[in-house]
């Protein structure tokens, strides 16, 4: 009996190592037969074959194309607040001036003085730029800053039309909205997606969406998990 049971494992192992040889596709035969030698009193144990798993989204680029798209985000957003900030200060010069000639005329409807709105968007865009320049609650502020620009390209449209868009060639080589309907365009970017990997929001505060979250549980009640 004995002599019958070393001839079996000796048959089963010998099976079990051709196997593996001869169908590398399929790992684990070695291990089943294994697992039937322990069955038969023998000391092998059967071993799981975890073959590591492979992304295949990720390639030899992105290790560079991530921090350089940062470092484009926030060229964007510096360049974007550096030209625009200039429009604040020149209705905080001209406040009669553009109160008249834009407010009252284009937006009458509007309760209040013309002035208060003339400062207002005057506000949006000073200190809309030296937050979203930095970095600091980017979602909000460049949402303001986008609904000022919005109404910059209305009040245009209402002054001198569509001008032929989209294929005029037009005497000033560029259309009267066209500057606004950019900053609309980039500020609605930062207003869906944040100011980027280099800003107060994600290097300090933690993350922007965080800091709502944590505000948002704290005025509510909800726990944080």
């Amino acid at each position: 009996m004995f002599k019958i049971q070393r001839v079996l494992f000796a048959v089963l192992a010998l099976a079990g190592n051709t196997a593996a040889f001869t169908n590398p596709g399929n790992a684990n035969v070695l291990s089943s037969h294994r697992t039937g030698l322990a069955a038969f009193g023998g000391k092998a144990k059967a071993t799981k074959i975890v073959e590591p798993e492979i992304d295949e989204d990720v390639t030899m680029f992105d290790s560079i194309a991530e921090p350089v798209g940062d470092v484009a985000v926030l060229a964007l957003r510096l360049a974007t607040c550096s030209l625009l900030v200039h429009h604040g200060f020149d209705k905080i010069q001209n406040v009669d001036g553009f109160s008249a000639n834009v407010v009252a005329k284009f937006f009458g409807f509007l309760p209040g003085p013309p002035s208060f709105w003339t400062l207002s968007a005057a506000a949006t865009q000073v200190a809309g730029a030296g937050l979203l320049t930095v970095g600091i609650l980017a979602r909000p502020v460049a949402f303001s800053m986008m609904c000022t620009m919005l109404v910059a390209v209305i009040f245009h449209l209402l002054n001198t039309g569509a001008e032929g868009f989209p294929l005029a060639v037009v005497p000033q080589h560029s259309y009267n909205y066209e500057l606004a309907a950019m900053y609309v365009g980039v500020l609605a970017y930062f207003a869906a997606t944040g100011a980027g990997a280099y800003s107060i929001d994600e290097k300090v505060l933690g993350g922007e969406l965080k800091l709502y979250e944590s505000a948002f549980n704290k005025v509510f009640g909800e726990d944080e998990r």
